[in-house]
């Protein structure tokens, strides 16, 4: 675990909190007795959050206020009150929270969800659209936000029961009702319309949580399934410690409120980031990235997220590194400091993917971030001259690899040594090249031609080890960029004599080839033996050669 989130409380009123809603810096209360809070929150990095009371009405409501919802670009306030959902004007020019209209066809009203579409357009300019689905009873209504008021968007949908929770992403609403979770597709009937998903859990009741990347969160007991808008569902769930009270989600966290405490998890991977033990909370809000409101009944908490600069360090060395790249991607850096940071981090997740012997997944990674070949060649002991592998620094010692584990790991580096041989040779590629280091400020290859000359003498080293029937089909390849001292040396080790003639003849190297063809000819157990090879060798050069015939 580490820490995600710092909590500080905000607020302790003498009233019951019965609703919270919030944007930005706007924090929304709705009480029990029927007043409505309206707070600004000030947070500035390093220090705690400053509150101010920016305006009340105790007198907003006779009833409890059941729901809130805020849309700023509009600066309206949506209230469900006395079985009637309102909206309100909360601009700052304005007092008390004037009533703007009433959706008079909601009187009995259980509930309310709003989808808020913001689109931007090639300008810049951000167009919001509205729409509201009411809940009364086995009915659901449906809306739009237009010159002040809400207008009927379709009509009525009947239900078979009674909605316990809703929630409305793009064209789809997701519903909960005592006995399953179903999705309906807006503007269609109850027949074509409906897509019923799975049973609710025991004795509970459904909760349905819009995320911000616009799937969808079913409470089932203590878990918690996810299903996309087109109701394609996840079937691995997130476990909670119990059944969860409420829950929201600032990515990449899903922040969940039980009885005592507040439970912070990602879905992917699906681990326990943090436990914030707070006495009895019950509502959530996210009013923006890293900022989530908790409330009790008469207590309110601000969680500020902890600096993603704290964060991915603690992430690295719990070597969780794609929550640390999920993360890195939210922070307000600057395009290239963010880029840097996780070009950083994915690096030490494919040396870590090297180091556990996962060599495929590394290599594709390496492949990806553009790591200089020689230092990814460098995970291999023995493969790179001893003055070049000095120079080379690696974020942790090297594994020591055996048998069948260096077997598969040189196999993994031909493929990757295959790979890069070929982007590469591309016409397209530029003779200068600009690869990453594997660790900062460690020496790269710039010029094309050394890097496919080592990048060639590394595949021809990887084949006498592994499948020396590749030896000469790499040898008779007229772009083969072979070190020659190197490649000699490693041929005439594994006695390759066939294979270094072979070299020699790509090379235009007929001399170094009819010395060794000699040498070898009266040699019964060479397989250069006799003089027929020399002769077929001699017979095959060009006249230009005719003094060396």
């Amino acid at each position: 675990m580490h820490e995600a989130y710092q909590a500080t409380q905000l607020l302790k009123l003498p009233l019951n909190i019965e609703s919270v809603c919030s944007a930005g810096d706007q924090l929304f209360v709705g009480t029990k007795e029927g007043h409505l809070l309206m707070y600004g929150v000030v947070v500035r990095p390093g220090q705690e959050p400053e509150v101010q009371l920016l305006r009340s009405n105790k007198y907003f409501s006779k009833k409890p206020i059941l729901q809130l919802a805020v849309v700023p670009e509009y600066s309206i306030l949506v209230a469900l009150k006395e079985g009637v959902v309102s909206v309100h004007d909360i601009d700052m020019a304005v007092t008390n929270f004037p009533l703007i209209s009433s959706v008079e066809r909601s009187k009995g009203c259980t509930l309310f969800s709003l989808s808020v579409l913001r689109t931007s357009s090639l300008t810049g300019e951000v167009a919001v659209a509205v729409r509201m689905c009411v809940v009364l009873k086995r009915r659901m209504q449906f809306y739009y936000w237009k010159n002040r008021k809400f207008w009927e968007l379709q009509g009525d949908l009947s239900l078979g029961d009674i909605p316990k929770s809703v929630a409305w992403g793009g064209e789809t609403l997701c519903l909960g009702t005592r006995g399953e979770y179903s999705l309906y597709s807006v503007g269609k009937g109850e027949q074509e319309g409906i897509q019923d998903l799975f049973p609710t859990g025991r004795n509970q009741e459904p909760k349905v949580t819009l995320l911000q990347d616009n799937r969808f969160a079913l409470d089932k007991d203590d878990q918690t399934t996810f299903i996309s808008p087109s109701g394609q569902l996840n079937p691995k769930a997130v476990q909670w410690s119990e059944v969860a009270q409420a829950m929201v989600h600032d990515q990449p966290y899903l922040i969940s409120v039980l009885s005592k405490s507040v439970e912070i998890r990602t879905d992917e991977p699906r681990i326990l980031i943090q436990t914030l033990e707070l006495p009895k909370p019950k509502l959530a809000s996210c009013s923006g990235q890293g900022r989530v409101y908790i409330a009790s009944n008469n207590l309110v908490w601000c969680l500020t997220m902890v600096p993603v600069s704290e964060q991915v360090p603690q992430l690295l060395r719990d070597k969780q590194f794609e929550l640390a790249v999920t993360v890195a991607n939210i922070c307000d850096e600057s395009l290239t400091d963010k880029s840097k940071r996780i070009q950083h981090i994915q690096t030490l997740m494919a040396f870590d993917l090297f180091c556990n012997h996962k060599f495929k997944e590394s290599m594709e990674v390496f492949f990806q971030l553009d790591i200089c070949p020689s230092h990814v060649i460098g995970l291999y002991t023995g493969l790179l001259p001893a003055e070049f592998q000095d120079k080379l620094v690696y974020p942790d010692s090297l594994p020591v690899l055996q048998g069948r584990e260096m077997e598969n790991g040189l196999l993994a580096l031909i493929a990757y040594l295959t790979q890069m041989r070929h982007k590469l040779n591309n016409a397209s590629a530029p003779s200068t090249l600009t690869p990453q280091p594997l660790v900062e400020g460690i020496i790269v290859i710039k010029s094309k031609r050394q890097a496919l000359q080592i990048i060639d003498t590394t595949l021809l080293k990887c084949y006498l080890q592994t499948n020396d029937a590749l030896v000469a089909p790499l040898l008779r390849l007229k772009d083969n960029y072979c070190h020659l001292e190197e490649a000699e040396r490693f041929l005439k080790k594994s006695q390759k004599f066939t294979e270094l003639v072979i070299f020699y003849n790509t090379r235009k190297l007929h001399r170094k080839a009819l010395e060794l063809l000699s040498q070898h000819s009266s040699k019964p157990d060479s397989p250069l033996s006799g003089h027929s090879r020399t002769v077929t060798y001699l017979q095959n050069l060009e006249a230009e050669h005719i003094e060396l015939i």
